[in-house]
């Protein structure tokens, strides 16, 4: 006779509660989920996940917003710019009529022309925000990292308070078990065993927020500089309703990709490389120089190595200089050029800097510097490579890992083929979590502990010896 069939949620909460399995049952979901990886059904649901792990949602985001723009160039005229545009001014109006944007005289003819609230406050409201959000978002992995054992005790405490006769017990168990399932998953994902030491000291994490708060404002500060230097070429700053070409944004995004890049990899491979390991720069520049230039962009960069461990939030806690030096610079001097090199050419009407183009860059590029600092794999981010980079953090024989796109590090043999085969492992791990509860739902056998913790991160702490920052 046939076992029942379960759903889903079902076969996981059965697995969760632990109820014993005989091997000859293990064994059978076992099998069957080799099947169900076969099944090209089963293939096609893992799909959506498997192409944003592999691609990045970064790419995603700008995939589709190409895909919009090309449908607005070619087929119809979807409006979101012209919303946007809108908004944006009546919001510029409704400020500047208020008592601190008179005080401040922004309602003066003469700023106009400089065209600062479109050059200036969207554009850095925008990443910031960008920041802002997705930091907080983040957080919310770093909600279950205190283990079920330790929170199991004050359930306990709850349920024979005088409050918790109040509430239902199969609330109270329902929210446990919630959390046993999130911290299971916290823990699977978490690419380093250990934890941020803010995670577990406030005073840590307010002094983070203190140091973030300000750089955000130098962030400020700096596409103010950008859009002034903007201004002394001939980008287009008035009439700004015509819509770049198709063609035009990622040719430019992958440009300032590079440029971006480079800009970062060399200040940052410097920081880190010691001149007495031989490295290129010391046979560029003479020894005083090259270990003048490493000292500085050490002790710039050593404030955002305090901890091994990343922290989404804590992508921007680092000094003033870093800042301006490693996050700034870079992506400004990209945007810069181009519309440089555009009037130069005489093709700065298809080819110049569109303040859309400005704007998606600006937001991505706070928002992939979060992403790239969660130290948390997910089925929407991969931050693999520059975790294994803070992992081996100052140690001269093994820290690797210094750009963003890969070029450079290639160039200078810095490059880590760990973090790539670690996501090749995660991935089939997570295809084969999947196929064993899909296997548990169609045989309605539950699943075993060790076959509800298939993900398991791998840990690259013992494999270096240097384990001071």
């Amino acid at each position: 006779m046939s076992q029942p069939k379960t759903s889903p949620a079902a076969a996981e909460e059965v697995a969760q509660l632990g109820e014993p399995v005989s091997r000859q049952d293990a064994t059978t979901n076992e099998e069957i989920a080799t099947l169900i990886e076969q099944e090209f059904s089963f293939k096609v649901k893992r799909l959506p996940e498997n192409f944003i792990i592999r691609v990045g949602f970064e790419n995603s985001l700008l995939f589709f917003l190409w895909s919009l723009l090309f449908i607005s160039n070619s087929i119809r005229r979807l409006g979101f710019w012209d919303s946007f545009t809108n908004l944006s001014t009546q919001y510029r109006e409704a400020f500047t009529s208020t008592n601190v944007g008179r005080a401040a005289r922004l309602d003066s003819p003469s700023l106009d022309k400089y065209s600062l609230w479109r050059g200036w406050v969207v554009p850095a409201f925008l990443a910031g925000s960008a920041y802002i959000i997705t930091s907080l978002i983040c957080l919310s992995h770093e909600l279950y990292h205190w283990k079920p054992e330790l929170l199991e005790y004050y359930f306990q405490l709850t349920k024979k308070s005088r409050i918790g006769r109040f509430i239902p017990q199969v609330l109270l168990n329902w929210f446990f078990q919630h959390y046993a399932s999130k911290h299971r998953e916290h823990t699977a994902n978490r690419i380093q065993r250990r934890k941020h030491l803010a995670l577990e000291d406030s005073k840590a994490f307010l002094k983070i927020l203190q140091v973030v708060g300000f750089n955000l404002f130098i962030s400020v500060v700096g596409v103010l500089v950008l859009w002034v230097c903007l201004l002394q070429t001939k980008v287009e700053s008035h009439d700004i309703s015509i819509l770049p070409k198709s063609y035009v944004p990622p040719i430019q995004g992958l440009v300032w990709y590079f440029i971006n890049d480079f800009f970062y990899f060399y200040p940052h491979w410097i920081a880190h490389t010691a001149p007495g390991t031989k490295p290129l720069y010391t046979r560029i520049f003479p020894q005083r120089i090259a270990r003048g230039l490493h000292n500085h962009f050490k002790e710039s960069h050593r404030m955002h190595h305090k901890t091994k461990a990343n922290l989404g939030i804590a992508a921007w806690y680092c000094s003033p200089w870093e800042q301006i030096m490693f996050n700034l610079f870079p992506a400004f001097i990209g945007p810069l050029v181009t519309q440089v090199l555009a009037d130069a050419a005489g093709v700065e009407k298809v080819w110049g800097t569109h303040l859309v183009t400005l704007y998606v860059w600006l937001t991505v590029a706070a928002l992939a510097s979060v992403l790239a600092h969660t130290g948390y794999r997910s089925t929407w981010n991969d931050p693999g490579k520059h975790d294994f980079h803070h992992e081996r953090a100052f140690d001269p024989k093994n820290a690797t890992n210094f750009g963003t796109l890969g070029f450079f590090d290639w160039l200078h043999g810095t490059a880590s083929t760990v973090p790539l085969a670690d996501t090749k492992e995660w991935r089939a791990q997570r295809d084969r979590q999947a196929a064993l509860y899909e296997a548990s739902r169609r045989t309605g056998i539950p699943l075993t502990k060790e076959q509800t913790e298939v993900i398991q991160q791998p840990d690259h702490s013992a494999e270096w010896t240097n384990k001071n920052v």
